[in-house]
Formats: structure tokens, sequence, C-alpha cells
């Protein structure tokens, strides 16, 4: 069968994010019977022309698309994705007869509610490689396809809820497949390509989406072939990526062996990711820089232990202040991401979050105000109504976790401290950064986080 993919997602801040995703399933389908296209929106400047073009010249009997965000997950400047998404479905039933299947971790996270809302004809709920060629396949023998593992449809009776998505091992899933995409325009718009080493979360954030799509079970890909994916990029010209793990530093192991597969290839290359303060360690952020880490972004949240506790992190603010100070030792640029409003918050906690980030002096502090809530998750099972900003008790519109206790000051307090603070950056309040920002850094060929070049900003 013949399956359009498309990658509907068209946000440019903080940065656009190369679809891998959709590299993954392009990578299954080229292992089956099944023909495809890719057709990606986020630098397209007429969507229903793209849209037009791709079905006229390829005549797709299936199209997927590929939900990434549901929207910005920020407040108070919230903006949702759905009424996009929602056109690009319109306008595709007004050029084919083709059934539309869903998917992506944005999808997978309120399926049945956004399978309704953009009135698609199925869904594939979790990772998308095996149930979308099983799903093809299922069409090809005019069989239907909701019996396969993670398939909802539109008039099912069964709720999404209730079909388990698959979880296959992590040997299944082989190199994505990035020649249909525009790698030179992420590179160049984007500053970065990315690379993921493993899937799964065995922490427990309350607010974490991340076991729920990929399940809590971590699964390793081989530190040998995610060497081999970065020589690849490399050799098409992307020499600085981002590894889109939800914790890089865990397990140590596979990140010290990922770390020296990268260095044994002599590369002039530039990386960064995420890492949990709990397992730093002096010789990996050594072994990190060695094979060509320029930066390190932690979720910390906050700065009291105690808010820590109720939001369910694994450490301490004592493995905050290590962290970072072995940062600063090895010479490691480093970003605090900061959460303010959750579970406990105070005007003390808030100011100890202040000073701990005093403290550790990192390069930049990326700060949200309140927690995105999605069905699921411990903090939405037990958030209290009157800590809640609720626009759609389906949670499928912007809605969030903001404590009352701290709501009627906490924006003002941020803002104060970000007067004095040029490193900070509140995407939620548009507070550097900004289109004309990202578009001013990337024509002078900066490339990795923006969050790295703030130290010209605090200067």
């Amino acid at each position: 069968m013949r399956i359009l993919l498309i990658s509907p997602n068209t946000e440019m801040l903080p940065d656009p994010v190369f679809p891998l995703g959709l590299a993954f399933l392009g990578a299954a389908l080229e292992r089956s019977s099944h023909e495809h296209q890719v057709l990606d929106l986020c630098f397209v400047e007429d969507y229903g022309e793209a849209l037009e073009r791709a079905v006229t010249d390829f005549g797709p009997e299936v199209i997927g698309l590929s939900l990434r965000n549901v929207d910005n997950v920020a407040y108070p400047n919230t903006h949702s994705y759905l009424p996009f998404y929602r056109k690009v479905v319109s306008h595709l039933r007004k050029l084919t007869s083709a059934p539309i299947v869903l998917g992506g971790s944005g999808f997978s996270l309120m399926p049945g509610q956004i399978l309704n809302d953009l009135e698609a004809d199925y869904g594939i709920v979790g990772e998308g490689e095996i149930p979308l060629v099983q799903f093809l396949d299922q069409l090809e023998r005019g069989q239907s396809p909701a019996s396969v593992p993670g398939v909802i449809t539109a008039h099912s009776s069964k709720p999404p809820k209730a079909i388990p998505p698959q979880r296959f091992s992590i040997q299944d899933i082989v190199m994505p497949s990035r020649e249909k995409l525009d790698n030179e325009a992420y590179l160049r718009f984007g500053g970065m390509g990315n690379v993921q080493t493993k899937r799964g979360c065995g922490f427990s954030c309350v607010y974490c989406t991340y076991p729920l799509i990929e399940g809590k079970e971590i699964r390793l890909r081989s530190p040998k072939q995610v060497g081999e994916e970065v020589q690849h990029l490399y050799d098409q010209g992307v020499d600085t990526i981002f590894i889109v793990d939800n914790v890089f530093n865990f397990p140590p192991h596979h990140a010290q062996s990922v770390c020296k597969e990268i260095l044994q290839r002599n590369l002039e290359l530039k990386w960064s990711c995420y890492l949990n303060p709990q397992f730093v360690t002096e010789s990996l952020l050594s072994l990190m820089k060695e094979s060509g880490c320029t930066g390190v972004e932690f979720g910390t949240d906050a700065g009291s232990d105690i808010v820590l506790k109720r939001l369910g992190k694994s450490f301490t603010t004592e493995d905050v202040r290590r962290a970072s100070e072995l940062c600063h030792k090895v010479g490691l640029s480093s970003c605090h991401s900061l959460v303010f409003g959750g579970p406990g918050e105070s005007k003390q906690s808030l100011q100890e979050t202040f000073d701990l980030m005093d403290e550790v002096s990192p390069t930049a502090v990326i700060a949200m105000v309140g927690i995105r809530l999605f069905p699921g998750t411990k903090l939405a099972d037990f958030a209290s109504p009157e800590d809640l900003i609720i626009e759609d008790y389906s949670m499928l519109k912007p809605t969030f976790y903001l404590a009352e206790s701290v709501r009627p000051f906490v924006l003002d307090m941020l803002y104060e401290h970000v007067e004095v603070n040029k490193n900070w950056i509140l995407p939620g309040s548009n507070v550097n950064i900004d289109r004309s920002l990202q578009e001013k850094l990337r024509r002078f060929g900066l490339r990795g986080p923006l969050w790295e070049h703030m130290q010209v900003r605090r200067k």
C-alpha cells in the first residue's frame, strides 16, 4: 500500500525540531512491502498547496499524521496546535478519500479525544513502527485493522485506554530513515540534529508523560548503533546534535559506552543532552566533554527539597549543587529547567529556588510557571480543583496545575528576579525567547540549544 506520512508540526520556538518519530516510521516501512512518501510542513509557506501537490503526485491509499505535541505547554501565553491539525485533516478530506490515521507522542497522550476532535479514521497509540506495518497489512488484506494492538478507530466500541499499545524490544527499532526529510533545513533553522539512545523512563515525576508514551521499562539501544547513526548524520553535514533521551546519564554505564563510541570516531562534533543531577560524576562529565559535549540541561524543577519530593524527584538540592559544581570544574555549560507553582510551593520555596540558582550560577535558566496536566499522570489524578487553571476538563485544551498558595504573586516575583538576571528564559512570557532573537542567533551561524548562547546576554 502507498502511505503518505505527514508531519504537521510547525512550531519554531525554541527551535524547529526534526521529526524523529516520523524517521523511525520511515525506516520500518522501508523494511516492509509498503511504499511511503514524507511531507514535512514545518518550512512550507502554503500548507494547502503542499498537501495538494503531495496527494496528486503520490496518490496515497492511506495518510498518516504524526502529532508531536498538543500545545506549547507554556503559561500564561498558551498556544494549542489542534486548530491547525484540524485544518490539515479538513483539507485532506477535500483532496482524497484515503483513510487518515493519527499517531505520535502528542496523540498518544489523549488518543480518544484527539481522534474525535480531528475527525480522523484511525489512531495508533504508543510506539508506531511495528503496529503501523501491521495496520497496513490488515488494510491490504481487506481486514479490519482494529485488532492490531494500539489501534483505535473512530467507531470503536472499546474505550481507547483499554487497548494496550505495544512495547517491543529496542532491537526491533532500526536506525531512523532521514533521507526523505530536510536535514539541512533543521540544521540551519534549528541549529542541530537529534538522536535517541534509549526509550522508556523508570523515574516517578508526578507530571511526566514519558512513562505513558514509552513505558517505564528502560530499553537501551546498542551504543554501536547509536555511534553509527551519529556518524551517518555527521557525514551528511550535521555536526551538532541533541540527544533527546529524557535522561541521558541513566543508566550511567550506557551513557559512558555511547560517549566512547562517539569518541573513537574522531568527529569534530558538538552535542548536548538532558541530565539527572543524581547520577552526575566528574569522570562521566569529562568523558562527555572529550567526546564533544558542549552543554547539559538539568530538569531541576525546584530549589526546595519539599517541592522536589512532592514532584516525585529522585534527587535533592544537594545533588543539584554537586552536579553544578562539577559542570563548572569540567568546563561544561549548564542550564536548569524550573517549574514554579507545583505541589507544596510557597513564597519561601520560591525564594529558595532563586537563591539556589544564584548560588550554582548556570549558563542559563529556563523557567516555566504552572505544570501542564495530562490524563494518566499522578499529578492529574491527585490535583485539587482550587490548584487548577482549567479550560477543558478533558484536558484537550491547555490545563495547568498552579498552586493557589502562590498564584497571586508568582509571576510578579519571577519578573522581578529576571530584571536583574538576564540569563533567565521565560517561554510562557516570551522573555529572552522570540523568533527575532532566534533568527538573529541562527543567522550568525550559532548552533546547538539557544540557551548555550545566553552567556553573551548575561554579560
